[in-house]
């Protein structure tokens, strides 16, 4: 099975600055997960990056967390995310583990 780790930093591309607010973008991000998943998790975190330009930020992060999920649909995910929040890119991690329901 995989586990999906998304990393949604929330600084805008264009502007480089939060137009969205964390706790927007948290009920954002769980009405799609709700909508398109059997469920998630989502933690509050900093992100450091670096822009192609060079120029080093730290910004408000979303670490969402998917099992459960097909690789199309996390890909469908994650270019909804792109325009939403007007993103450049937003990191994936993919891990094999074993996991289940009890």
């Amino acid at each position: 099975m995989e586990k999906w780790t998304l990393y949604l930093g929330l600084n805008d591309k264009d502007s480089k600055v939060q137009k969205i607010s964390t706790l927007e973008a948290y009920k954002v991000v769980s009405n799609l997960i709700a909508t398109k998943f059997d469920g998630g998790t989502i933690f509050e975190a900093k992100g450091i990056y670096k822009h192609d330009n060079g120029v080093i930020v730290t910004e408000n992060t979303l670490r969402i967390e998917l099992l459960f999920a097909p690789e199309n649909e996390v890909r469908e995910l994650v270019k909804t995310l792109k325009v939403i929040f007007n993103q450049e890119s937003i990191a994936v991690q993919k891990e094999v583990i074993n996991s289940e329901l009890w």
